[in-house]
């Protein structure tokens, strides 16, 4: 693990909170930064922005199994392409009981980690289908960069 001034070069992190919330599409998540201008950025020392922007984050291509508990790590490019990468499922019922551990997914190539979202499924979650806050719970997180530990 590095601290930020052991980097000769490059540094890939969020500069301002990103603001993640429910977009304006239920099954769909905003960018509204607290500053109400977007968000700074850097991927691998080079600076970028986006701006608030509703319905920016789609899932896609996943199926979250009901009794679940996942994180889907929200993700940036240099040209602003906003993607969500979906981790690995854990039962909701082992996290409580301590025997389980939810793991941050790792970001896709040359993109920058702003923000998360936990969804604990009670019933099956379809991606780009099931609308956040129904039959599950969305938490949301502005990252500066991925946490060593999950929530």
């Amino acid at each position: 693990m590095y601290n930020l001034n052991e980097l000769v070069k490059g540094g890939t992190l969020c500069l301002s909170k990103a603001g993640l919330a429910v977009g304006g599409t239920a099954q769909k998540v905003k960018v509204a930064a607290p500053n109400g201008a977007g968000v700074d950025f850097a991927i691998n020392g080079y600076l970028y922005h986006l701006a608030d922007t509703d319905d920016v984050f789609v899932f896609t291509a996943a199926t979250q199994a009901a009794l679940t508990t996942c994180l889907y790590l929200a993700c940036v490019n240099a040209s602003g392409t906003c993607t969500l990468v979906k981790g690995t499922e854990v039962l909701t019922a082992s996290l409580s009981a301590g025997s389980a551990y939810l793991k941050w997914p790792e970001p896709t190539a040359n993109t920058c980690p702003i923000g998360a979202v936990k969804v604990v499924a009670t019933a099956v979650f379809t991606a780009g289908t099931t609308a956040l806050g129904t039959g599950n719970t969305a938490t949301y997180y502005d990252l500066l960069a991925v946490p060593v530990t999950a929530p």
